[in-house]
């Protein structure tokens, strides 16, 4: 079985690699699948740093690359890319790439505890070394609004207090070690689609245990910086959370004036640093969702960093 499904390779190939003697970055490396199509791109003189924080993901994507001397595969967080691009000497990128989320070999492997369909270790640590606390642990500690704050943010689930009250009550008997003491705790509130419920609820917990969403905006942060003029970011988002905050951060470096309308000439001095690329987000093609079911709910946003006078 692969490691990985990648999706909308294609579409992320053709609207990231400008320049095939470049510098490109996967900040997800995942299974490679990305990587490899990247990689076919690339001219001689091109090269490919590969990153995933999952140390499992790294070893991957090390055995598929590993004759092919333009890449280099390291792992680190999102917030370590700054420092990566530093301590490696990278200069500025002519493109970075992001698939978001999670992987479906992270959602195959029970043991890794990312999914409610099979009994396993509440773990959900993407990184085990750099994390300190498994979700086992941080349901533990949590207090009950903060549990319920949780599952509202980054579930967007509406009876979150129900179920942060079922989750408090169930520890108070054994503590909640392994998915399915999890899942049996959020059927205790008797939703209506159990299956959906359960999809929220481990998803806000995956991404507090791993801060996805903070990561997320550092990494955008950190692009700001290392990606040359006329560079390209490419980003893949399966979830509205991800996708809003992608949307927002780069709307405002599409901005340029925020002067109030009211102030007759510009004193601000702001120009935009980013253009989209393309009139709106990509989704995938009918046939590659009849293939791959992950490809349904993604949405793939293109943008170029512009020239600053």
């Amino acid at each position: 079985m692969e490691y990985h499904v990648p999706v909308m390779v294609e579409e992320v190939v053709a609207g990231l690699v400008a320049d095939p003697g470049g510098i490109y970055i996967d900040a997800t490396a995942g299974g490679g699948g990305h990587s490899m199509a990247i990689l076919q791109r690339l001219g001689p003189a091109g090269r490919l740093v590969a990153v995933d924080r999952d140390w499992e993901a790294v070893a991957v994507v090390r055995a598929k690359l590993a004759e092919d001397v333009r890449v280099s595969v390291y792992q680190g967080s999102f917030a370590e890319l700054g420092a990566l691009a530093s301590r490696e000497g990278l200069g500025p990128l002519c493109g970075a790439f992001f698939d978001l989320g999670i992987s479906s070999h992270q959602i195959d492997e029970p043991e890794r505890g990312f999914s409610y369909r099979e009994d396993g270790p509440l773990d959900m640590r993407m990184d085990a070394a750099a994390t300190s606390r498994t979700a086992a642990e941080w349901v533990a500690e949590s207090s009950e609004r903060g549990l319920a704050d949780v599952i509202t943010r980054y579930g967007e689930e509406r009876q979150a207090r129900r179920i942060a009250r079922a989750i408090c009550r169930q520890r108070q008997i054994e503590p909640l070690r392994t998915t399915g003491d999890l899942r049996r705790a959020v059927a205790q509130t008797r939703p209506q689609m159990l299956n959906k419920t359960l999809s929220r609820v481990f998803q806000a917990l995956r991404i507090a245990v791993n801060d996805e969403l903070g990561q997320l905006h550092d990494a955008l942060q950190v692009m700001q910086s290392l990606l040359a003029p006329g560079g390209r970011l490419a980003v893949i988002a399966y979830h509205s959370l991800e996708d809003r905050l992608v949307k927002r951060y780069m709307a405002e470096l599409e901005r340029g004036c925020i002067c109030p309308p009211r102030v007759p000439v510009c004193v601000c001095g702001r120009q935009p640093s980013f253009r989209k690329v393309g009139r709106k987000a990509q989704k995938a093609s009918g046939a590659e969702v009849g293939q791959n079911s992950r490809a349904r709910s993604a949405v793939l946003r293109l943008y170029e960093k512009i020239e600053v006078d």
